[in-house]
Parts: C-alpha cells; structure tokens; sequence
C-alpha cells in the first residue's frame, strides 16, 4: 500500500533509518563520471572497515517490516517504514501484540551483547537501534490508543480483521460461516452510521454517537483499510473456490457498498459537523500485551552476523562493473570501454598485495581479472545480426539468440562449454531420470510405462477450491523438514512471513505453474475459464507436481533467496549479481537434493519430482535448439509434450513464455545447469568435510547472486593465487 505517514516519525526511528540509508546510499547512488576512469593505485580505493552493526541493523529494520505485513493495514515488502501501512490508521490489535513481542526480544538481545568487544562505529549504532527500538514500543502504544479511540466508529473491525488475517495465515475458510459475519459486517455499519446520524443537528438520541472531526477522519481511514482488506479477502478465492463463490457474492456485494458509503459518510459529514466531545484521558486507552513468545526466536545469532568478515574490494568492484550495490548496472558507456580500459584494469590490479586481501576481496579481484581479459579477448568479433530462426505457423515470436551470441552469454556467466556440449548434458541427465520414472512406475506396478504413470499422476489434484489448502500445507512441510534434518538455517521471521496469491486466468496463458518470491503465486482455474483449460489447469498442477513446486518457490527456494539477500546486500558487492544461473539454480538444485535424500518417499511424489527434473531437461534442450536456429517454436512445443508428458496448453504457454516472455537466451538453461552446478560444489566442499551441509548452505546464500564458479572460490579451502585459472569443468565433477 502507497502513501503519505501522517504522523510524526520519531527520532529512534529515524535513527535506524539513516543507519539503513547510508547502506542503502552506498548500494544504490548512481557512478559518478568519474568512476569511468582507471586509477593506477587501487589500493586507495580499498573499502575502509565499516562498523560491524550494520547488517545487523538491517536485519532488525526488514524482519520488522516483514512481520508488520503479515497483518491488515501492516507495511508489505522486504524493507521501507517500520509502522503501519504509511497514512493509514492501524486496525489490527494482533500487529501491535506481535510486534511488541518482536522488539522486546530484540531490546534482550542487544543487552546480552559484551558492548566491549564492538569497535566504537558498532556501539554507536547499537545505541541508535536501542533508540529506535524504544521509539517503536512507545509508537505501538500510541497506536493501541489511537486504535482504541476510533473502536466505536468501527465495531465491525474485529469481524473483517479476522478475516483478513486468517487469509494472510493461509487457513482454511468456512464460506457459510463466512457469509454469515459478511452480512453482519453491513448490519453493523448500518447500526453505527444511525448512531451517528442521530447526533447530527437537533437533540442528540440517548444512543447517538459524537466523535470530533480529527476522530471521524481517523475512522474514515481505518474504514478504508478495512474495506481494502475485505476486498482482498474475497478476491482471493472469489472464482477459485465454487462454495466461497456461491455463498459470498451477495453478502460481499454488500459489505462493500455499505463501508464504502460509511467512509464517504465519516468525512462529508460526520468530520465537517465537528462535534464538541470530552478528550479521552491520558493514560486511558487500553494497553495491548506482547504476544506470546514464538516457538522459533525471531532475533538471528546477533554473534554470527557481527563475526562476518568484510570486503574491502567492495568500492572497486563498483567501480569497475560501472554500478554500486548488490545487482545494480549501468556504467562507462560502451565506446569507452575499449581495450586500452580493460588493459588499464589489468595493470591497475597489479597495484594490490593480493595474499593480503580477504577471501571474499580475492574473489573480486580474480573476477576482475577474468571479465577484464575475457573483454579483451572479445574485441573485434562482431555477432551476427538477427540470427536465423527457423519459421513456423505457431504464433509464438522472439529472435534467436545464434551460436556466437550463446557461447559470449555462457562466458559471461563462466560456463566453460559450447551449446552442443550442454545439449548433450541435458541429454545424459534425462537419461538418468527416464531410468528413476521406470522405477517409479514400476512400483506403482505398471512396469516401465512411466507415461502412462504421468497421466494418473495428473488425476490426482485438490477439487475447486482445495488448492489453497494443499500449496500451503505443502509450503510448511518444506520447512519443518529442512528444520527436522538441519539442512540450513530457516529464519523464523521468513518462515512465519510466507503468503499466497492467487494467479489471473490471463497470466496463466503465459505461466502455467506456480511462480514464486516474496509470496508464492497458485496457478488454477477459475470459474470464467473454459472447461479444456480449466482441466488442463487442474492436470498440470496436480498434487505430486506441486509437491517438487511449492519448496522451489518459496522455502529454501525464491523465497528465502530473496529474503537472505536483501539482509545481507552489505555483505559483499555484486559480481554478475543478476545471474539466473544462482538465481534459478538455488531452487533447483535443492530438488536434486530434496529427491537425493528421499523427502519424496512415495512413488507418486518421486514421479512428480521427476517430471520437473525432466522439464529442466527439456528447457535447455528445446531453448538452446531454438537459440541455434535449428528448432522452430512448434517443435519445442512438440517436444515437450512428446518427451516430457506435458498438456498442450501448458506446453504452447511454457514455449511462449521461455521466447517472448523477456528472459534472457540462457535463462531457461539456467535451472538445471546451476542446479548441477551448485551440486558439484557441494561435493568439492562439503563431502570432502572442508564444511557442514548446512554451513555450506548458509553461506552460498550469504553470498548472493553470482557465477556459481565464483561461488567455488568463496567457499573453497584451497588458497587462491592471482594468476590462477578460474575455469570450472563441473559436469565432470
């Protein structure tokens, strides 16, 4: 939600905010010209060491943030405002409970730390986050009596709050019941707008209600909130669920109507009358207790995140790449970048001590070196223009890529193989799972016919309106098993922050399955979809498909990649930081993992798992075919229903969406490639014991988006030289 704060941001607040906005400055101001130019010394330009507080600052700030937006009227989003929404009134009694919770825990934790060891930059920001904290407790009480005052005008708000909050949450909704508190919500703006009416000109009924003009207009806020937040409740499952559907359109229909009037009714009205009323008493609004305590601490391992080391190379690599912050771009324009400028980047790293940088600084500056001479090595070869792409009566447009333009790409991103040589892996790898789907199948007694098992696979899926349900559950599975086996910190305020939306039928002609990030999105048929797609819908997302789906999305998947990089964007500066390679190759690398340790324990999920292995195949096949010239649209469409088992519609939508949807010509080819990719780092680093699974988890996040060759640098025990080959052959691995 998008607006103005009206009230006054207190000073602790603004304390913490600037701590965030001098990060955030530094990873976000635009180069200036200057950075165009190639120092001979860099070693004026290593990054000073920065106070050890400030990633936890910003953990602090955006866990907060996170948590207000599992509630009505809360902030969404990863970072900005630590209240509610801002020029919103807050509704919800739970979001103050839970926050407060949230801060006095933070508040112990800061007092357990030994202020002694802290070097004078980190006391003082711990003191501006003490700050802060204290401010936010004393706002969450203003807020409890700003939420009380304006509790007569909406004695409906509990009703609609409940509602709204239990979708947040994921729970399962009763519709009958439902209708039932919808029609009373109108019946209860009825009853209060007559109140109010009453004490409007003439003598005041015995039951009217008077309320000042600051207090009308504050209700008429929380009214619009409400409103907003009930309509967001019926559009979620209006059209999705045929019960909800039926019971609700009447009821909602007028809910609606009615708070929309009252709100409109509170401010022509009731604010301009501007009745005389007694003050309230300083000190009388009720205070809202904290919350229980979680059964997960929502405070991190305060210790961990001031241990981390930093990166000196950080300002320098900025530099060079011509941007600032974790993923940023832009930079010299392409005529200056000639090669007398990567030639002076050469010689300009010569001025470094490289045994004297950090680990992470090493991996700066060998990736420096490597972009550097690749660049040099480039110039003068010119990519043909508008490569062929073969022709067809499809429909489906986008431009080839070319072998040439491919093989620059795979440099770019420090893939050591030609497109053929990739095609072939893809090849092997489907082999391999043709071999699992036979053994699959065959437990299912169906011999080696893992087609046919698809097809029965496909029949299994939630009725209308069981999808929510079964994604969330299968959401929290993920979880809970990933605690249970310890496989990698699930921070508690990520996993208590996972929501849901509900995908439009128009976007599902492009995307046919989920897609996932800060909430995860459920493709499945509405009610004004035709009866071929809606079936197809419901085939394609069945329940053994979604369960290798909904962890991929979310937790440990895009979700938690999302969430651990914008906490840590201080850590170390970007190198490549828009990489699908990481990005895509996080979530499918834990697939293999997931399958390799057998959290798919029924035939039935293994062969849904499969499926999506397969598709992986199947992407870098068809888009790299595509991309060469010699397959056309149609035929990679073919080829995915013929060799994958896919629904025609879902494979037109699949085809259309990998060419025309805006990806890059290797974004496809990313998932499984890094997905192998980071498969056989974890065999160099953690099963010859250099790390634990979950250490070497933690840290691949921490990292952040970058080529997975990078990444092996990082996290590699061996000692790196600056002459070094940085070249990674990892399919042999």
């Amino acid at each position: 939600m998008n607006g103005t704060r009206s009230r006054l941001v207190l000073a602790g607040i603004a304390a913490v905010a600037l701590s965030v906005q001098v990060i955030s400055v530094r990873a976000q101001a635009p180069a200036a010209p200057a950075a165009q130019a190639v120092p001979r010394d860099l070693k004026p330009l290593l990054t000073p060491r920065q106070s050890e507080f400030r990633l936890v600052t910003a953990r602090y700030t955006q866990d907060r943030n996170a948590l207000s937006g599992n509630f009505l009227g809360g902030t969404r989003g990863r970072g900005g405002a630590m209240g509610p929404a801002p020029g919103l009134e807050p509704v919800s009694p739970n979001r103050i409970a839970r926050l407060e919770r949230f801060d006095l825990d933070w508040q112990a934790a800061l007092a357990r730390l030994d202020t002694a060891k802290l070097t004078p930059a980190a006391r003082t920001d711990l003191e501006a986050l003490r700050a802060a904290i204290d401010a936010n407790l004393k706002q969450l009480d203003a807020e409890a009596a700003s939420l009380a005052q304006t509790a007569p005008l909406v004695p409906f708000a509990p009703a609609i709050v409940q509602l709204a909050e239990a979708r947040i949450r994921i729970e399962d909704v009763n519709a009958e019941k439902a209708a039932g508190v919808v029609t009373d919500i109108a019946k209860q703006v009825g009853m209060v707008r007559a109140r109010l009416d009453a004490s409007l000109g003439g003598p005041a009924a015995p039951d009217a209600l008077k309320v000042s003009k600051d207090a009308a207009l504050r209700g008429a806020q929380a009214v619009e909130v409400l409103r907003g937040g009930l309509t967001e409740w019926f559009g979620f499952y209006n059209g999705y669920d045929p019960i909800f559907t039926w019971w609700m359109g009447m009821p909602f229909k007028k809910a609606d109507a009615a708070l929309q009037a009252y709100a409109t009714f509170l401010k022509e009205k009731v604010a301009t009358a501007d009745s005389t009323v007694a003050s309230t008493p300083a000190g009388a609004a009720p205070k809202i207790p904290p919350a229980p305590a979680p059964r997960f601490a929502s405070v991190p391992d305060l210790g961990e995140l001031l241990a981390l080391p930093q990166d000196e190379m950080t300002d320098i690599v900025q530099r060079f790449r011509g941007t600032t912050g974790r993923g940023g771009r832009g930079g010299p324009p392409a005529a200056a970048r000639d090669k007398a400028f990567f030639e002076s980047w050469l010689a300009a790293l010569r001025s470094l001590d490289f045994d004297k940088l950090s680990r992470n600084a090493q991996v700066d500056y060998l990736y420096i070196r490597k972009m550097a001479e690749q660049q040099i090595a480039r110039l003068g070869v010119t990519l043909p223009k508008d490569p062929p792409r073969k022709a067809d009566n499809s429909g489906i447009t986008g431009a080839a890529r070319g072998r040439q333009g491919l093989i620059f790409d795979l440099q770019d991103e420090l893939i050591p193989y030609a497109p053929e040589e990739l095609i072939a892996l893809a090849e092997k790898e489907f082999a391999i799972c043709e071999v699992e789907m036979k053994k699959a199948s065959r437990e299912l007694g169906l011999g080696d016919d893992w087609k046919r098992a698809l097809e029965q696979m496909k029949e299994i899926h939630p009725p209308p309106g069981g999808q929510v349900a079964a994604v969330r559950d299968l959401m929290f599975e993920a979880v809970d098993y990933l605690r249970a086996k310890d496989l990698l910190t699930v921070p508690a305020v990520a996993a208590e922050s996972l929501h849901m939306t509900m995908m439009s039928p128009e976007r599902q002609l492009v995307n046919p399955f989920f897609l996932g990030g800060s909430q995860i999105i459920v493709s499945y048929p509405t009610d004004t979809m035709e009866y071929d797609l809606r079936m197809q819908s419901m085939r394609g997302n069945n329940t053994p498909f979604s369960h290798a789906t909904a962890f991929h999305e979310m937790i440990p998947g895009h979700n938690l990649v999302g969430y651990i990089g914008s906490r840590f964007a201080g850590y170390r500066p970007s190198l490549g930081g828009g990489s699908p390679f990481y990005g895509e190759g996080w979530p499918l690398y834990w697939e293999l993992q997931m399958y390799e340790i057998g959290f798919h324990d029924t035939p039935q999920k293994k062969i849904g798992a499969l499926f999506w292995r397969m598709h992986r195949c199947a992407r870098i096949i068809f888009s790299l075919k595509f991309h060469l010239g010699d397959w056309s649209p149609q035929e990679c469409v073919d080829f995915l229903i013929e060799r994958v088992g896919f629904e025609r519609e879902n494979a037109a939508g699949e085809v259309r969406r990998s060419f025309q949807g805006g990806y890059g010509p290797l974004y496809q080819a990313a998932y499984l490639l890094g997905g192998l990719q980071l498969r056989g780092l974890r065999h160099e680093i953690v099963d010859t014991g250099a790390m634990t699974l979950k250490a070497f988890h933690d840290e691949v996040l921490r990292q952040g988006a970058m080529p997975i060759s990078l990444l092996r640098l990082a996290l590699s025990p061996k000692p790196l030289t600056r002459t070094m080959s940085i070249d990674w052959k990892f399919y042999e691995q």
